[in-house]
């Protein structure tokens, strides 16, 4: 199981071409379980629903609704989230990711910012990876949370 950054989403949002896209495809096709918790879609509605976002978006805001709806459909809600672990990170904003992926017992939290997560995920030995790397495990049948 995966936690998707928000950064994942909105990439996805802005091209049908990456790693980002296709990991947003594998989740609406049940093929890629994630976890999010209570705060961690909120953040994503918050995000994803921005003015600015809807404006490089390729898709409308009624199909942003059913593309959110839809994931949040697929995805294993995290909750209650029983141990609040901040301050950890140096930003504040990527807490409620390492704690949804932490009380998930998630494999690894997909990211453009590994670098963000570093001192949470080495404590909780959680990996982080990058959208084409997650794809490449994926395509490959490697566990998620599998390090070199």
């Amino acid at each position: 199981m995966l936690v998707l950054d928000t950064n994942i989403l909105v990439a996805a949002l802005w091209s049908r071409n990456g790693a980002s896209w296709r990991l947003v495809e594998l989740v609406l096709g049940g093929q890629l379980p994630i976890a999010v918790s209570v705060a961690l879609a909120l953040e994503y509605e918050a995000v994803l629903t921005r003015a600015a976002m809807r404006e490089v978006s390729w898709a409308s805001a009624a199909e942003l609704d059913v593309l959110l709806d839809a994931m949040l459909a697929r995805a294993t809600l995290v909750m209650p989230i029983r141990t609040r672990l901040r301050p950890i990170l140096a930003d504040p904003g990527d807490e409620m990711v390492l704690e949804c992926a932490v009380q998930a017992g998630a494999e690894a939290i997909v990211t453009m910012n590994a670098r963000d997560f570093a001192e949470g995920v080495s404590r909780y030995r959680i990996s982080t990876l990058k959208p084409g790397e997650a794809v490449a495990r994926w395509r490959h049948g490697i566990e998620m949370g599998d390090i070199e």
